[in-house]
Parts: C-alpha cells; structure tokens; sequence
C-alpha cells in the first residue's frame, strides 16, 4: 500500500497529541542568538518559519526573540509546532493539522492578548478554539477573506 493509497483510518493516529518521536528532528536542538538563526537550523527537515497568523497577518510573536515553527509529515502522520522564546523552545504534535492550528490560534491570542501586539479586538486567550471567531485562525494566506 503506498501512502497515497492509504486511508485515514490507517494512521497510527487519528487524534489528539503524538509522540514527538514520531518528528523527524526537534528544533530545541538548536538554541542561538535569535529566531532567524534559530530557523535556519531545521528548515531542511521540513519545518518552516511562520511570522503572521489569522486572515489579516497580524505578528505571531514578537521577532526575533520569539517565533514559531510548523511542521507537517509528508505522510500525514502527524503535524507539529515549535515555539522558540529567547532560547528556550517547546514543541508540539498533533495527529492532524486542524488540531496543530487550534493549538497555534491559542497561543496567538496569548500573544495578542499584550495590548502592543496583535488586532485590538482579539477574544481573550481563554477562549475555547472552537469559538475563536475565523478572521483570527490559521496561518496568514494573502487574499484570505475568512469571517
């Protein structure tokens, strides 16, 4: 059965968090100077660097002490993030990418939520992901126009 082939049912996984073993590199292996020599590290293993977040772009972060990371397996197994803060890195996995941007649209609002970052009417970080309005979730994509 090639992964093309396979169906969803055949993941190891179909929810909630993964191992991190199952991640091909963790960026916390490498702790530099700042977020853009943080990324150079692990971009060739798939991660990618993401500054803006929600249908308008808005800083996810606060460059270059913080960043984020995100990850997804080219076989669907799991898809992850990593969040870099001067030096320190924490790093999730999540059985689909739905569950890895609910995660990354709360912290988003943890980060909007300091009145000098972020769109002045995002809801309060405590607010469940299923109920975070849709113009302050996902991965900035110019052109977006979600609600």
């Amino acid at each position: 059965m090639t992964a093309d082939s396979r169906s969803f049912d055949d993941r190891p996984f179909t929810c909630g968090p993964v191992p991190l073993s199952l991640l091909p590199f963790l960026p916390e292996d490498f702790h530099d100077d700042d977020a853009d020599e943080w990324l150079v590290h692990f971009e060739p293993w798939g991660w990618t660097g993401i500054r803006d977040w929600g249908t308008e772009g808005w800083d996810l972060g606060n460059w270059p002490y913080q960043a984020v990371a995100l990850y997804d397996s080219p076989f669907e197994l799991c898809y992850a993030f990593a969040v870099y803060t001067e030096g320190d890195v924490s790093v999730e996995a999540w059985a689909t990418r739905e569950e890895r941007d609910a995660s990354v649209d709360v912290l988003a609002l943890s980060y909007w939520s300091d009145p000098d970052r972020g769109p002045v009417d995002a809801p309060d970080p405590s607010t469940p992901p299923s109920e975070i309005p849709g113009r302050f979730r996902g991965p900035y994509e110019p052109g977006d126009t979600a609600p």
